[in-house]
């Protein structure tokens, strides 16, 4: 009787590697960048000593992402950078293109006669709707 054999191979145990701990680290750090560009575009930055003006009542609806800021001297800044009047101009045509509707974060400071300004020349540029965005105020 003839006996057929065949080779048996058996897989050789792999010595254990020792977990990389950069990996978790890596993962992280990348999360907390992400993190911080995200929060970093949430809110637009205002100028400085800049007050917000307080309402006593009502409901907010408005948004500040892409809104102006009146400031106490009556400047109007946009994204942390003081608007001239031509460049006032034409950052209002551009946005009359797109809506007809703005937001404006106003300081508590800022005159009247200011607000009246602005809100006129931003109806002559073809804005309708003007939220003027404040903060609660704390109470009677």
């Amino acid at each position: 009787m003839k006996r057929y054999t065949k080779p048996i191979h058996l897989p050789r145990a792999m010595a254990h590697r020792a977990a990389d701990s950069s990996l978790a680290l890596i993962n992280v750090v990348f999360l907390l960048l992400v993190f911080l560009l995200v929060a970093g575009t949430l809110k637009p930055t205002l100028p400085e000593h800049f007050e917000w003006a307080e309402t006593s009542s009502g409901t907010g609806n408005g948004s500040i992402q892409g809104s102006l800021v009146l400031v106490r001297s009556g400047e109007v800044w946009f994204e942390g950078e003081r608007l001239e009047a031509a460049q006032l101009e034409t950052f209002l045509q551009g946005v009359s293109d797109e809506t007809d509707r703005l937001a404006v974060q106003v300081d508590k400071r800022a005159k009247m006669e200011a607000v009246a300004a602005l809100a006129d020349r931003l109806r002559a540029n073809g804005i309708k709707h003007l939220t003027l965005v404040t903060i609660e105020a704390d109470g009677p």
